[in-house]
């Protein structure tokens, strides 16, 4: 009878571990823990040699080639970006450099990929964030003058631009979905869901 009672004890306390690591590791942090910020640090390390299509993957929602991808800029992200380039340049992070990559955590901050026609053709493209019945405005934002030729040039679409918006953190919950709606000045929309509990 004790035995089964310990084996049971056992089972529950590696559940309850198994539980609270997981959403420790995956749940996204507006402040990392410095476990989070070192596990952040070896990630990038450990990755360095990976293609940046494939390091930011988990960081992005990727609506198609010639459509457009969004990606979100965690405190995790960002060390572990900087780290990758770090090893890569075959030295380690200085404490400067990781308290800059950690400054991220002020905002939410995404990066949006578009696509267009002609090379003016981001001008003026708006995003808001909607966080449960909450709608977020963003407190900047960034467009390229000039679009870049994408991979399909010249055929259509031809041009690809990145823009940037920062939102305030106060109204989001890391524990929620996100959606950020992007639209032109045509009036074209981009909808990118992020599952904030599966980003670290």
């Amino acid at each position: 009878m004790n035995k089964k009672v310990i084996i049971i004890a056992l089972a529950i306390c590696i559940i309850t571990i198994t539980i609270l690591t997981n959403k420790t590791t995956y749940s996204m942090s507006f402040n990392l823990t410095n476990s989070q910020t070192n596990e952040a640090i070896e990630y990038g390390k450990k990755n360095r040699r990976m293609s940046l299509k494939e390091f930011i993957k988990p960081w992005v929602v990727h609506l198609g080639d010639e459509i457009g991808w969004a990606t979100l800029y965690t405190a995790y992200h960002n060390v572990a970006f900087k780290s990758k380039k770090a090893a890569v340049e075959r030295r380690e992070m200085s404490q400067g450099e990781i308290l800059r990559a950690l400054r991220i955590k002020e905002n939410m901050t995404f990066t949006v990929s578009v696509f267009g026609d002609y090379m003016e053709f981001a001008r003026g493209y708006n995003a808001i964030c909607s966080c449960g019945d909450k709608t977020i405005y963003p407190i900047y934002s960034y467009f390229p003058e000039y679009a870049e030729p994408s991979s399909v040039y010249p055929n259509l679409p031809s041009f690809v631009a990145g823009c940037v918006f920062k939102f305030p953190k106060e109204d989001i919950d890391p524990n929620s979905n996100i959606t950020l709606l992007v639209t032109s000045p045509e009036g074209k929309e981009l909808k990118f869901v992020f599952v904030l509990a599966k980003i670290k």
